[in-house]
């Protein structure tokens, strides 16, 4: 069984790359069966959860059996003249989205678990870090706000530089081909700002941990920094490593001796 706290994050991330696409949304929806209209994730939610979570392919027919299996079978609406599930025509939307969210989660529980294993997290000048670093983990994988790439105006959010490789392959040829190709190296370089940046972020909070605050700013600005280089802050809120930033900043000067303190200063200068 899927907990109510965890079937509202996935319900949020249908809403926004799911619901948002629907053609069949009611004005004013979602949520859309008070307006009229029945919808399949609001009948069975946790159902079609779990259909996705059961599956791990690089195809779409075995996300669709297991959806038959234990959504359609208990469905009301089975053999009715309107199927409400989204799978029918929204599938792929919905996979990545249920799948966003695993990915997601994965990252906090590996944060979680790096703040639990050090020896100092439990610690009162810790606790505000470990919490904006633990909110922060697995937030930011990829460009995930509005862009308008090259001469065809890509909108690429939420595009993997993966996805942008086999469009770049389906178009090759064109001249939207080439600005395919150029839109995955720019992704690719998106994705390995991020994952620097979490890294940079991991390292601050260990250093942080061990009490050499000059260390945990300059990795904690690191991670800011290869964020706000992107543009991202300027276009998707909020941001996910300034918070970290400050938190370690502050917490820093007011643990360091006076002598220390001079000595950050220098070292930030």
């Amino acid at each position: 069984m899927i907990a109510e706290a965890d079937l509202q994050e996935y319900l949020d991330e249908i809403r926004q790359e799911v619901c948002s696409r629907c053609v069949e949304r009611p004005p004013a929806g979602p949520p859309c069966g008070p307006l009229g209209k029945p919808c399949g994730i609001e009948l069975h939610l946790p159902q079609l959860v779990q259909s996705v979570r059961e599956v791990h392919s690089d195809l779409i027919a075995p996300y669709l059996a297991c959806n038959r299996g234990h959504v359609c079978t208990t469905c009301s609406y089975l053999d009715s003249e309107h199927c409400p599930c989204p799978m029918d025509t929204l599938a792929v939307l919905l996979i990545e989205a249920v799948e966003t969210v695993d990915r997601r989660r994965a990252h906090r529980d590996s944060g979680r678990r790096l703040t639990a294993a050090l020896p100092g997290s439990g610690r009162p000048d810790m606790a505000e870090i470990v919490h904006a670093f633990e909110d922060a983990v697995g937030t930011w994988t990829g460009c995930d706000w509005p862009t308008v790439f090259g001469r065809s105006a890509l909108n690429l959010q939420d595009w993997t530089a993966g996805e942008a490789e086999t469009k770049a392959v389906e178009t090759a040829g064109i001249e939207k081909g080439v600005e395919w190709e150029a839109a995955a190296k720019w992704l690719t370089e998106v994705e390995l700002r991020a994952e620097k940046a979490e890294a940079e972020a991991a390292l601050a909070v260990a250093a942080a941990n061990a009490g050499a605050w000059p260390e945990a700013v300059k990795h904690a600005r690191r991670a800011w920094s290869l964020e706000f280089n992107t543009g991202r802050p300027l276009r998707h809120h909020p941001p996910t490593w300034q918070r970290l930033y400050e938190v370690i900043e502050v917490t820093g000067k007011v643990q360091l001796d006076p002598d220390t303190r001079i000595q950050l200063c220098m070292h930030e200068s």
